[in-house]
């Protein structure tokens, strides 16, 4: 079975970029990262389908958006209470920035269609 992703080598590992393009890093790398000086310049909380929040953050020295993954794992580290990732970002990364929040999640309403030019 192949991995879907794959080491970002510059770093010791813990940055991962997916086959299909996207960045993920691993909370202890963001700790270190943090504490060698390194800043967040935005978080997104992005809710999934099965109603938890992934969370995706740029990094002041990097480009792109990585998606945090768990401390020992590389799945994506997600919450189900938004307060509960506020909290996460405020006592773990000292984060104290704008926090955006974003649904995924495309559910028709009944009499309301998705299309905006409908």
């Amino acid at each position: 079975m192949a991995s879907d992703q794959r080491p970002d080598t510059d770093d010791g590992g813990a940055w991962l970029r997916r086959l299909d393009g996207a960045q993920a890093i691993r909370v202890r790398s963001v700790i270190r990262y943090l504490e060698n000086g390194g800043q967040l310049i935005a978080v997104r909380l992005v809710e999934v389908a099965d109603v938890f929040y992934s969370v995706w953050l740029r990094l002041a020295d990097r480009p792109g958006e990585f998606r945090l993954n768990q401390f020992h794992a590389d799945q994506p580290k997600t919450f189900k209470d938004v307060a509960r990732a506020i909290a996460f970002l405020r006592n773990d990364f000292r984060y104290f920035g704008v926090i955006c929040v974003a649904t995924d999640r495309r559910q028709a309403t009944p009499g309301r269609s998705l299309d905006p030019m409908a």
